[in-house]
């Protein structure tokens, strides 16, 4: 299972979907980009993981509507939160190298 540091008591957090005023998911403001991305991949992985599974099911005529309905949207959320959450590292490594950015 992957390890994070300690998070001080009075960390700050960057919501993880700016656009959303009322995000009550975050990260750690002074997460490093490795981080964030390492917890995107952890998402992505596990949407595969949902895919596999529904991809070994016998017959998925066979699954209740609101199950699938509940994987679909479990899908949706992860890819959602790992999109933010690789922008967040994509802008982090960035900003560690003013060297890329652009004027």
């Amino acid at each position: 299972m992957h390890q994070t540091a300690p998070t001080p008591k009075h960390a700050s957090f960057t919501p993880l979907h700016n656009n959303e005023l009322s995000c009550l998911l975050g990260f750690r403001s002074n997460a490093a980009a490795t981080e964030l991305y390492d917890e995107a991949r952890l998402r992505h992985d596990a949407v595969a993981g949902v895919l596999h599974a529904l991809s070994g099911a016998a017959d998925l005529n066979t699954l209740e509507n609101h199950l699938l309905q509940d994987c679909i949207l479990a899908m949706r959320l992860l890819c959602s939160d790992a999109a933010a959450l690789y922008s967040a590292a994509w802008k982090k490594q960035q900003a560690g190298h003013p060297s890329h950015q652009q004027s």
